[in-house]
């Protein structure tokens, strides 16, 4: 191995410290028998977002919005041209090289000298995972009172804030990362084999940095996306009952400036989601290659056409200057084939995806700006694009203005008749999907059910494979507008994929079991103690009557207890004291021998029917 100088960016060298400190030979074995190197990021299971990833990168970096794209809207739906414009200047924000920032400082006073620089990778690759989020949540929730758990209390800002900085320090308090074994490591990433030109060790280094840093993720959310899902967390808990019934023609019973239900208002502008598309790349795999030249493109969705990216044009074998490549910590190689990227700077999101081609300056490819990689990684010139930006194409003609662009003309001419288009070869599979666009589709995220499949009067659960070709449930393979309420604002990926709505609640219900394991020898000794109906009538008085009022019949603050819950045992009714329930509080500071009179008391004046 050698260290190779070179001006490139990508250039690192270590101070000869980190070197010398090295981990114990023997290896050391978990519980379930696997070795720390086996468990190390990202481990057998490829594309997760560990904790040394997250002490690479830092804090994810912020998307630059542009503040300015809503307000050409309109010029947008009807200018193909533009919105090409703009397709590429979103892809060259996204694709933008950035620091890992978590190198400046992986220790309090202690930063790490860097000869050439901190590296660099696309800043999306900054971005959080389902890893990082289910860490967050869980700090957050754990970090609310049992009061506050019970009533899915919301988060503060700061303490979010607080949460994304004790994410980025979670290496530290790893015990398979402690920090001699992650000197060590991010030496070894350092490295180049002895024979590689300058050129290409600094390619092979950003494989190095950019595959530890998210690996092969499919999701991920920029800073704005991850903290406004957590920010409405109660709001999408909350909303599953409602979901089974959420037809398509409903309508919003929230304000006009937000149509989603499951959350308490719609995304900020810099909210942005990526989903990658991975392909293997070790023992000389080859990639497919799809052209999407006018002809081809005839060929998969012209009239009659089972719009079905079935059958590549050929098969290629890109180096790691042709297409983005990255190298997991088992050493695995993956090629990124295909990116989506939705962006909130429009309110029903900007849309936009890339894939890769071998013949990158035609047609998708043709109209590609010189600014794309001026910040950025020049590979991202052998990748096309396509845009979305509302479900219509109003434009008279959408080959106007691209006369200097005649590969890219024709095949838009292909597509022109129709409503707008969009559609990843690498991304979008099965019968129609060659049809679809992004918006379509993702206009029912976060939904459960959309269709009676089976014409028995009941809402089935939403199958878009199944539905996708079938003109009468999806018209025009899904580039038509069919509701009015975005569950979760167009996003999939609280139900699919990285299924955020099950994470939340997996967490939610551990904290309420722990809680109600808490209580439940307590629930027993007093359930247990003799009580005086008198003595309650005390406590009853002291703490109860403010609410309830001096008799139980209710207040403006609380209900009457002769009829809000006539039938309840006695153990529900000290659990109920012990935790509270909405506006109530919790009466665990009351000695037991309190809540046990209090009880007696309750029993005899409210509660009939009740058992032991």
């Amino acid at each position: 191995m050698k260290r190779v100088p070179h001006p490139y960016r990508r250039r690192v060298l270590w101070l000869l410290m980190l070197m010398a400190i090295a981990c114990s030979d023997a290896p050391i074995v978990a519980d379930d028998g696997r070795t720390l190197d086996e468990l190390a990021f990202p481990g057998p299971e490829n594309g997760k977002v560990d904790v040394f990833g997250r002490a690479l990168v830092g804090l994810a970096d912020p998307y630059p919005a542009d503040p300015n794209v809503s307000s050409f809207e309109s010029e947008l739906q009807r200018d193909m041209k533009l919105r090409r414009e703009l397709g590429w200047a979103v892809a060259e924000r996204v694709l933008e090289n950035v620091p890992l920032f978590g190198l400046e400082m992986v220790e309090p006073g202690r930063p790490l000298e860097i000869e050439g620089g901190i590296p660099e990778v696309p800043r999306w690759q900054t971005w959080y995972g389902v890893d990082d989020f289910r860490r967050i949540f869980r700090r957050l929730f754990n970090g609310l009172t049992d009061a506050e758990r019970r009533r899915r209390a919301p988060f503060s800002e700061s303490s979010i804030e607080d949460a994304l900085d004790w994410n980025v320090k979670a290496r530290e308090r790893s015990a398979r990362w402690p920090l001699e074994r992650f000197f060590k490591h991010v030496s070894e990433l350092a490295q180049c084999e002895s024979d590689l030109s300058d050129a290409d060790c600094a390619r092979s280094l950003q494989s190095n940095f950019s595959g530890a840093a998210t690996g092969n993720a499919r999701i991920t959310y920029s800073p704005a996306t991850l903290k406004h899902l957590i920010k409405n967390y109660q709001n999408n808990l909350d909303c599953l009952p409602e979901l089974a019934e959420l037809t398509l023609d409903a309508q919003s019973m929230t304000s006009d400036l937000n149509f989603t239900a499951c959350l308490g208002d719609e995304f900020p502008i810099s909210s942005v989601l990526i989903k990658a598309q991975w392909a293997r790349a070790n023992f000389g795999r080859a990639v497919d290659v799809f052209d999407t030249d006018a002809e081809s493109l005839q060929g998969v969705i012209g009239p009659d056409k089972s719009a079905h990216w079935a059958t590549p044009s050929r098969r290629a074998t890109p180096s790691a200057d042709e297409i983005y490549t990255i190298r997991t910590r088992t050493g695995d190689l993956y090629r990124l084939v295909g990116l989506h990227i939705m962006t909130k700077e429009l309110r029903h999101w900007v849309w936009v995806t890339l894939w890769w081609s071998d013949t990158p300056e035609s047609d998708f490819g043709a109209d590609r700006p010189a600014s794309l990689t001026r910040n950025a990684d020049s590979v991202w010139n052998n990748y096309k694009m396509t845009v979305v930006v509302d479900y219509e194409e109003r434009d008279p003609d959408v080959t106007s203005g691209l006369e200097a662009f005649p590969s890219l003309q024709d095949a838009l001419a292909v597509q022109s008749s129709a409503l707008t288009w969009a559609s990843n070869p690498y991304i979008e599979h099965g019968r129609g999907n060659a049809r679809t666009n992004c918006i379509g589709c993702h206009q029912h995220g976060g939904s459960t059910v959309a269709f009676d499949l089976n014409n028995d009067g009941r809402l089935d659960a939403l199958d878009l494979d199944r539905i996708i070709s079938d003109e009468t449930l999806y018209p025009l393979n899904g580039r038509t507008k069919q509701r009015t309420i975005f569950p979760t604002d167009y996003l999939w990926t609280t139900q699919r994929v990285d299924n955020l709505r099950q994470l939340m609640l997996t967490e939610v219900r551990h904290f309420d079991d722990l809680e109600r394991q808490k209580y439940n020898q307590r629930i027993l000794d007093i359930n247990d103690l003799s009580n005086e109906v008198e003595s309650g009538t005390t406590v009853f008085e002291t703490y109860c009557t403010a609410c309830h009022g001096s008799d139980g019949s209710g207040t403006t603050d609380g209900p009457d207890l002769a009829t809000r819950n006539v039938i309840r045992t006695k153990q529900d009714l000290i659990r109920l004291l012990l935790t509270g329930v909405g506006n109530m509080p919790a009466w665990d500071g009351l000695t037991d021998q309190e809540l046990a009179d209090l009880v007696a008391y309750l029993q005899a004046s409210f509660v009939v029917n009740s058992g032991q």
